[in-house]
């Protein structure tokens, strides 16, 4: 996610300010800006269904005089309601009429708005239907941009258009919850209105309501059957029509759904397992399951698993499950209840994850496959991102239809930003959970759950790595490990409609300022009086020492105590439910802010433990330097985390807290020097001859490739990051990117996307293809998509002028994929993107790394090699008949002395070449270019292009 490199103690203070700056963090304001908006809401015009549960009939009555002034002009009128941190002469600059011959506003800053009274500014644009505008003070504060089409319309603080002023209360449309209907106890039955302050008025014996009826106060009892009708008065008089509410009790009905457990966990096994099902009911009645094994939704004419009697229990025959199988059951009692339930059983091997290459994406910026869940993260205004560019766009039903996409270009696994569901004003990204056990529903659609999405890559044999995040929650808490707020599905995704679930806040937290609530919520979580051991209270940080493992990282990002026991189940647990869903390999965020003692005796063995030995783990240790040590302190550096502790703790074989913080503190000063830090040859030939590694040390958590990435300016230089290999346990599992979500290459320059030339690109992805480690590429660097474009500078730019911009208009059309890196049919602006230079030689290298499993897995030297960018690997499997040895050189010539006699094939154009003294030299003209010259191997794989001919 995100790391620093300086080497200086950083005040509290001094942090929070960056961190509010940098992140945008909801309801803090900059300590340099001056643009600040208080209230940080939705945009978006979507709104969530409601769920409310009332039966209520039609509403009719008429609005009482509104005190905002109506447009008696024609044309359109737009009213704006002024943030309170805005100056008092509020401007409207509009353009794009309709119609054209309406005349614009003219220069920027536009025309001044007529004040209404109460912050409410208007203007009628005089014979216009529709316009895109910008509402803005002249003095630096302005909204994005905006559009109205709607004769009227109202523009509020919560960035949302309104048909009607949004401070008048509205007409009263009362709901009850339980929803009406028949039960088999006493209910307590609640009513609300459409505002908070309307009166309620109700009568239980039939007749129809009115003033003089009861006035509601606490919930209804009703024990017995009954009708309840109800209507409202809003604060200005105006009524809404009564409803009724019809609940029946019938002590003897059969209302429960019967329930369906299984024998057998779901969860990942390495070979086939056999499981059976059992169903329970509360009623002595005939109960059937009807299942499906094929992904399809059950129904009665669905295969029959069992029938009978289930109220003693009824279980039902064995079901052998050899493959990744998804069982869909629906079970209906004799009363007709229904139950509908899935199982997922993950069988089999999940292979060596050196074998794949990988293809990463931000979910949200990736493709929007379904337009009605776009919504707009809280700070969309502030960075200016207009409704047709929200910052929550993509989701799981745009990746699932770009799966053939990734594939065309070769890659074989996506990694994917965080699914949890998050609250900060800008937490498009995923990193700022507010709920780790709950998938985000912005990236959901019906018909493309999380769960879909994994079904469909593993069908296309595409591999799924969650992003994951260990170290920190969002300043919201967590629903779940420390509740202080939760998401109202019925409401649109605000900051104002968070609920609070604690009563440990201030009492007049709802009229603090932003930033006030930020340091309330701030001060319960780092508190550790209040915060349950649940957060690290460190309230200061460097990056240097043992607080950057303690210290909060960012203001979006508070620190969880990952000493505690308690805090280490919970995630776990939560984790392994993504495992059991299916997810291939885990990439973990944030690393070096946690203590490898908690990683190698908590997550990883559990993690594995459930996904199986070969459950891929990788984590981001961003350490920014040219060198293997992080300031020269292995704790906090990228090979620590491959290895075990090769010493014993006091925590070990404990589950406290005491003892796990005694361990942490005790293995950083154990590593807080070089002197001593293990190292190994299993990346690395002998001679020519490839050996068993020895992976007794190795933590079982891989890394990305950090100081290579860091040095990919260009090939040469991160080809001489090679001289830290020996300090990983091995560094053929090593994640190797040039550019991310976070970081280009020093110099590069770091903040921007790749800015380096084209046949630069060329060159870097040659070596990250064919040298040791498991290539990723960043989404749309195949186009070299948004060149030289600031990554990530929170919300004080649009997202299209960043490095994170929508890559869906370079998607659209389809293609008809054989196989990795083999399609046909390509169609609209997708196949241009596949036929892209750096795209076509990206698909290029694919092929070869796939058909060469040196390239994947092998050892490597350069003894006896002459050449700038020139090595040669080897990988052996004697069980598995491969010995595949490979001569690399890249952009020039090399000579390979001391070599196996025999015939030697270029991968790249299918030249070849014979053996006979141990000695070869490979021609290679042109930066960008390659040969793979293979030891009886094939040749000419892929076609030839820019770079690779």
């Amino acid at each position: 996610m995100l790391g620093k490199k300086t080497g200086s103690f950083i005040s509290w203070l001094i942090i929070l300010s960056l961190c509010f700056n940098f992140f945008g963090l909801p309801g803090v304001a900059s300590a340099s800006s001056t643009d600040y908006t208080a209230t940080y809401t939705n945009s978006t015009a979507t709104t969530l269904p409601s769920t409310t549960a009332s039966i209520t009939s039609t509403v009719t009555a008429t609005y009482a005089p509104t005190t905002i002034p109506k447009s008696t002009q024609t044309g359109l009128t737009v009213h704006f309601k002024k943030p309170s941190s805005w100056n008092s002469a509020i401007r409207i600059h509009y353009w794009n009429l309709n119609p054209t011959t309406v005349p614009i506003s003219g220069a920027w800053p536009g025309i001044l708005m007529k004040s209404d009274g109460n912050d409410w500014y208007s203007y009628t644009i005089a014979e216009a239907t529709g316009s895109s505008l910008i509402f803005n003070d002249g003095s630096g504060k302005q909204t994005a941009d905006l559009s109205r089409s709607v004769k009227e319309g109202w523009y509020y603080t919560d960035n949302t258009w309104y048909d009607t002023s949004p401070e008048m209360p509205k007409i009263p449309a009362i709901s009850a919850s339980p929803v009406p209907k028949t039960y088999d106890s006493s209910q307590s039955v609640t009513l609300s209105s459409t505002n908070s302050d309307d009166k309620i008025y109700y009568t239980i014996d039939g007749s129809t309501p009115t003033t003089s009826s009861t006035l509601y106060t606490s919930p209804i009892q009703v024990a017995s059957s009954l009708t309840i009708k109800a209507f409202g008065v809003n604060s200005i008089g105006q009524t809404g029509n009564a409803s009724s509410f019809a609940y029946m009790i019938d002590l003897n009905s059969d209302l429960q759904a019967p329930t369906i457990t299984a024998n057998l966990p779901t969860r990942h096994s390495d070979s086939s397992v056999t499981v059976s099902f059992n169903l329970n009911d509360n009623k002595a009645a005939t109960t059937k399951a009807y299942y499906t094994d094929d992904g399809t939704e059950p129904t009665i004419s669905s295969k029959v698993y069992i029938l009978g009697n289930a109220m003693a229990g009824l279980t039902g025959p064995s079901i052998l499950i050899s493959k990744t199988t998804t069982l869909k059951f629906l079970v209906i009692d004799g009363a007709g209840n229904q139950t509908k339930q899935s199982f997922v059983y993950n069988i089999g091997n999940k292979g060596d994850f050196r074998e794949d290459t990988i293809y990463f994406v931000i979910t949200s910026r990736f493709y929007d496959g379904d337009s009605s869940n776009n919504m707009h993260a809280w700070d969309d205004a502030k960075a200016r991102n207009p409704d047709s560019d929200p910052a929550w766009r993509g989701d799981f039903k745009g990746l699932i239809q770009k799966l053939d996409y990734i594939k065309a270009l070769g890659f074989s696994a996506v990694w994917i930003t965080p699914v949890v569901q998050n609250a900060s004003g800008y937490d498009y990204h995923g990193y700022h959970a507010i709920n780790f056990a709950k998938v985000d529903p912005r990236y959901e659609s019906a018909g493309a759950s999380y769960q879909d999405l994994i079904n469909a890559a593993h069908a296309k044999g595409l591999k799924v790595i969650q992003d994951i995040v260990v170290n920190h929650t969002g300043n919201f808490g967590e629903e779940n490990l420390y509740p202080m707020f939760k998401k109202d599905p019925a409401k649109p995704d605000t900051a104002n409609n968070l609920v609070k679930t604690t009563d440990k806040l201030p009492s007049n937290y709802n009229t603090m300022t932003p930033d006030q609530q930020y340091q309330a919520r701030l001060a319960l979580m780092k508190n550790a009086e209040t915060n349950n051991n649940i957060y690290h209270t460190e309230k200061s940080l460097s990056w240097e020492s043992y607080t950057v493992q303690t210290g909060q990282i960012a203001g979006d990002c508070v620190d969880l105590n990952t000493e505690n026991p308690a805090v280490n189940k919970y995630l776990i647990d939560t984790y392994n439910h993504y495992i059991d869903m299916g997810v291939d390999a885990f990439r973990v965020d944030t690393v070096k802010h946690v203590s490898r003692y908690i990683f190698n005796k908590y997550y990883i063995p559990a993690w594995k433990t459930r996904g199986g030995s070969d459950f891929y783990i990788f984590g981001e240790v961003a350490t920014r330097y040219r060198d293997v040590w992080n300031s020269g302190i292995p704790a906090i550096s990228t090979p620590f985390y491959t290895w075990k502790s090769s010493k014993s703790y006091p925590g070990d074989g404990k589950n406290d807290y005491a003892s796990n913080k005694v361990s942490v503190e005790q293995e950083w000063a154990d590593n807080s020097t070089t002197a001593g830090q293990p190292t190994s040859n299993n990346a690395l030939l002998n001679g020519n001859t490839y050996h068993t590694p020895d992976y007794s040390m190795k933590s079982g958590m891989d890394v990305i490739d950090f100081p290579m990435h860091w040095a990919f300016k260009t090939a040469q230089e991160a080809f001489n990051m090679r001289s830290g290999d020996q300090y990983y346990n091995d560094a053929t599992w090593n994640v190797t990117y040039i550019d991310s979500h976070d970081y280009a290459p020093d110099q590069a320059p770091e903040n921007q996307r790749f800015a380096g030339t084209q046949d630069t690109w060329a060159e870097n992805l040659d070596l990250m293809f064919t040298f040791r480690g498991i290539p990723a590429i960043f989404y749309g660097s195949e186009i070299e998509f948004q060149k030289g474009a600031v990554i990530d500078p929170g919300p004080n730019a649009p997202l299209s002028k960043t490095g994170r911009a929508y890559y869906g208009d370079h998607m659209e059309g389809s293609v008809t994929v054989q196989d990795y890196g083999k399609y046909t049919n390509a169609t609209g602006t997708l196949a241009e993107s596949l036929n892209h230079p750096l795209a076509k030689h990206i698909r290029q290298l694919n092929l070869i790394r796939r058909a060469v499993p040196a390239l994947q897995k092998g050892q490597y030297s350069t003894e006896n090699v002459t050449g700038n960018l020139a090595f040669k690997r080897r990988y052996t499997d004697s069980a598995k008949g491969i010995d595949s040895f490979a001569l690399v050189t890249i952009s020039g010539n090399a000579t390979f002395t001391g070599i196996p006699n025999g015939t030697y094939v270029d991968a790249v154009t299918g030249n070849s070449k014979t053996v006979t003294d141990g000695k070869i030299t490979l021609t290679c003209s042109g930066k960008g270019n390659a040969r793979v010259y293979v030891l009886n191997g094939s040749g000419g794989i892929g076609e030839t292009g820019t770079y690779l001919k």
